[in-house]
């Protein structure tokens, strides 16, 4: 297995930072257009067709905007991990992250073993938190 080394950083905090752009971008873009659609709306007649169509790209921008702001909080702890000299880390099990991962997935934050766990408790949590009454932090 190939792993991280340090110098590889600048290549690797170079994605970071073109990531964060892109992240910045939808989330600005999407805000711009969440903000137009009411004004937009006021002014037109429209038929349940259409605002269902709005609707539906409303649920769309919100679920993209969400997922951005998920990957930009990875991508900023990923920077932060760059700065400290431990990025390439798994933070669960200390054991270095596969130097492939990291290419595909640059703000990854655990080795396959360790991501493959936490995503196997998202539907748990999901499911406790809906039993529970209260809408779980992965769902």
């Amino acid at each position: 297995m190939d792993t991280y080394k340090h110098s590889l950083a600048p290549r690797f905090a170079n994605m970071l930072v073109e990531r964060e752009a892109r992240l910045r971008a939808i989330l600005h873009d999407t805000g711009e257009v969440i903000s137009q659609a009411p004004q937009a709306r006021e002014h037109e007649v429209q038929d349940f067709k259409d605002i269902a169509v709005c609707e539906t790209q409303a649920v769309v921008d919100e679920a993209q905007a969400d997922h951005a702001v998920h990957e930009l909080e990875q991508v900023l702890a990923a920077r932060r991990r760059i700065n400290d000299q431990s990025y390439g880390m798994c933070l669960d099990c200390g054991e270095p992250i596969d130097l492939r991962r990291l290419m595909a997935m640059p703000a990854s934050a655990f080795c396959t073993g360790c991501q493959s766990i936490h995503e196997h408790e998202r539907p748990l949590l999901a499911r406790r938190s809906t039993a529970h009454g209260t809408k779980g932090r992965f769902s």
